[in-house]
């Protein structure tokens, strides 16, 4: 059964403020997501249980996984400068 995706406001704003090739590649990434929501790359964040992370260029994906309820959370979409890139999920 595919997962049901969903956005935080942050996340929302973020994928449409991509510049347009990486937001239309971002967009695919998040729609494969609906049917494998652990591809290979993706990585769960140290602490954070059930959140999860994908790379795509200098960009990270990080979204929140409930398998109970088969949702996806996109919570952020960031561009990746250290440590900080994690700081202030929900």
């Amino acid at each position: 059964m595919p997962f049901r995706i969903s956005y935080t406001e942050e996340g929302f704003r973020a994928l449409r403020s991509l510049p347009g090739r990486d937001r239309r590649r971002m967009r695919r990434l998040v729609e494969a997501l609906a049917t494998e929501p652990h591809p290979p790359g993706s990585k769960e964040l140290r602490g954070m249980p059930g959140r999860f992370r994908l790379r795509f260029n200098g960009w990270r994906l990080i979204y929140r996984v409930d398998e109970d309820t088969n949702n996806l959370l996109v919570l952020a979409v960031r561009r990746k400068s250290g440590p900080e890139t994690y700081r202030g999920l929900e």
